[in-house]
């Protein structure tokens, strides 16, 4: 990516001060802010830059010329990654392309030791025997193994093992002559062919296996969790697959790499099976691929998993069958030698250099059940667990400022390459607890309480204002009485010098709710005992409003504690309910009773002619009417007086009670 932005301010010219100073760029001008510069691509300028770059910081790996002008730097890190010195001199100079590696330059010596090479045991003189390496891994304390076949040891018969040029073995093209020897690799140590301390061992025994390790004695070699494709036999290293697990193996795909045949694939249809193989019971599993005599001990894998050792091959209807050994079962008679596995430098989610909180967590991703080991560049180094979906994270630490760290993850001795990175630490807003955002409190509030960095200062603003320091707990409290009203709270936290973000909290005070009194609740009136009017207690000045069955009926102002409001019509019977609202502030709360009116009891019923209450006139004789006439009019006149007595009756109470409000 070519580089055409300019940069000014004390950081940039701090970094192009301290590039100047060791060679990278030429004078200050460029730190002005007219003009980039443009660094030179060929002569001694060049080579003192190139040289400062390549010696400064392990990222850079190459740092070369285009031909167009322009002055290549080739690093393992992207451009967010870099560090101060190469970034500066990108940057700082116009003509500079950063390109970023797939992976670190590594030489091409053939004193890389892979899965699949060839190895040579002496017995006596020129003679021995011909295996091949298994798997790169470790003895118990860490030190450098390689893990063959127990039968490559002809049971302990030959100790030191040396590698062989692959050009002479077979796989390599040399055909069924001698071999030629390249370097020591070491001394075999344990061994086992068979049941244990190669007896015959027993079908069905998971201890009857094919195993051997080699300690490497020799500290030029540089073993890799790889196994090779024998695409190059100047080099076995060049052209590999990565190991990064072991495990059983499963019905399916597989590969085998060995002296004799090299890469092969096959199929694997047996698992978890026994062997006879010249006497010996071996564990393991088995399948149609090409194998021959000088592949034992090389290695089968699954996918990027390590499963077993080639152990033996036989012939099944005119098919080639290899057997592989169990590496699990064989690796559990070692007591604690390990498989070389290859381990992916771990990754960031949080954003190398960015701004995190006290109270949050540092996260990314890694390989799957591995261990990550984070180094902080001040205070000890810890180890979390990556889970099995590559996930891991860690508390950002309280301390506030640059936070920079080194992070590198491990399987067993199994090491990735380490990943530096940085963030500045600022506290977290702190949290209000009390009131809570959106309450409603009845009364009044006498105090705001939270929770924070412990030592931090606490600054309250906004309809509650003052400061206090989180205790040793984390908590805080600043006094504040507020009435009835809505209020809105912020509050920061400062230590250090650094001050957070801020957190806020919205809630309200309501009055009490007001008192009704004279009307019980769930009471029944009738008569003159039906209520004409509400009335209670309060909040001296505070605003009522009184709504019957919800529709308003009327509105006081709380005097000396107490108030007042008239119902406008008089009550029919029915069943009611009374709200009394008591409003301060624009804030409010409600009391209410319910009660019914009975009906008013009727006049007595008039007779019915069937069922006379008082002896009527005397029937006359057959065929005349009753005897009838003026002299008998009292009883008729008084019973309407009694009528319209009653009728006034009535009349005069609902006036009186009108009246009487």
């Amino acid at each position: 990516m070519k580089r055409n932005m300019k940069r000014v301010g004390w950081a940039g010219a701090s970094a192009a001060l301290a590039l100047a100073a060791t060679g990278f760029i030429a004078p200050t001008a460029a730190f002005a802010g007219d003009a980039e510069s443009t660094a030179p691509t060929s002569g001694p300028q060049f080579d003192a830059a190139a040289k400062a770059l390549l010696s400064s910081d392990d990222q850079v790996k190459i740092v070369g010329a285009d031909g167009n002008g322009n002055v290549v730097v080739y690093t393992t890190a992207d451009e967010a990654s870099l560090k101060s010195e190469p970034r500066a001199f990108v940057d700082n100079n116009a003509n500079v392309i950063l390109k970023k590696l797939d992976s670190a330059p590594k030489k091409a010596a053939s004193t890389d030791v892979v899965g699949g090479a060839g190895y040579f045991g002496r017995v006596s003189g020129n003679s021995g025997y011909s295996c091949s390496v298994g798997f790169s891994g470790f003895s118990p304390t860490g030190a450098p193994a390689v893990i063959s076949a127990g039968h490559c040891t002809q049971d302990g018969e030959i100790g030191e093992v040396s590698l062989t040029v692959p050009r002479s073995d077979t796989a390599g093209g040399g055909g069924q002559g001698p071999v030629e020897l390249a370097y020591t690799l070491g001394d075999f140590g344990f061994s086992q062919f068979g049941g244990p301390g190669n007896t015959a061992g027993a079908d069905g025994a998971a201890d009857s296996v094919d195993i051997s390790v080699i300690d490497v004695t020799n500290g030029d070699l540089d073993l890799k969790p790889e196994v090779t494709d024998w695409s190059n036999t100047e080099d076995l290293s060049a052209s590999t697959f990565p190991i990064k697990s072991v495990g059983e193996a499963e019905v399916g795909p597989f590969a085998k790499s060995g002296r004799t045949t090299g890469y092969t694939q096959g199929n694997i249809e047996i698992v978890n099976g026994w062997l006879d193989v010249e006497g010996r019971w071996v564990h393991g599993f088995g399948g149609p691929i090409d194998v021959i005599q000088g592949d034992s001990g090389g290695p089968m894998w699954q996918g990027d998993k390590a499963v077993g050792v080639t152990s033996a091959l036989f012939d099944y209807q005119g098919v080639r069958y290899g057997w592989g050994a169990d590496l699990l079962s064989g690796l559990a008679q070692t007591d604690g030698y390990t498989v070389a596995v290859q381990v992916d430098a771990p990754k960031l989610t949080t954003e190398n250099g960015s701004t995190v909180t006290t109270g949050s967590t540092i996260s990314g991703t890694a390989q799957a059940n591995t261990k990550l080991v984070v180094t902080p560049e001040k205070g000890d180094a810890f180890t979390i667990d990556v889970d099995g979906s590559g996930a891991w994270s860690f508390a950002v630490p309280e301390s506030l400022g640059e936070y920079a760290f080194t992070l590198q993850s491990t399987s067993g001795y199994s090491k990735s390459s380490t990943v530096d990175a940085s963030v500045k630490v600022v506290p977290q807003a702190p949290v209000i607890t009390s009131p809570a955002d959106g309450a409603s409190i009845v009364n009044k509030i006498t105090k705001v309480t939270g929770t924070g960095l412990a030592g931090a200062t606490v600054t309250l603003t906004g309809d509650v204002t003052g400061t206090t320091t989180v205790n040793a707990e984390g908590n805080w409290v600043v006094a504040a009485e507020r009435e009835a009203g809505a209020y809105k709270v912020t509050a920061t936290q400062a230590r250090d010098g650094v001050t957070s973000a801020s957190a806020s909290t919205s809630f309200t005070v309501v009055p009490n709710a007001p008192t009704i009194d004279g009307i019980v609740d769930g009471s029944s009136y009738s008569d003159s005992a039906v209520p004409t009017k509400v009335s209670g207690s309060g909040e001296t000045g505070a605003d009522i409003t009184v709504s019957l069955n919800g529709a308003e009926v009327g509105k006081t102002t709380v005097k000396s504690g107490k108030w007042t409001v008239a119902f406008t019509d008089a009550l029919a019977p029915g069943d009611y309910t009374v709200v009394a609202t008591q409003t301060v502030n624009g804030q409010s709360n409600n009391a209410s009773v319910s009660f019914s009116v009975a009906a008013a009891p009727g006049p007595s019923p008039s007779p019915s002619p069937s069922t006379p209450s008082t002896p009527g006139p005397t029937p006359g004789p057959q065929g005349t009417l009753p005897k009838t006439g003026a002299s008998d009019p009292a009883p008729l006149a008084l019973g309407a007086a009694a009528l319209l007595l009653g009728g006034l009756g009535a009349v005069g109470y609902r006036r009186f009670r009108r009246v009487s409000r």
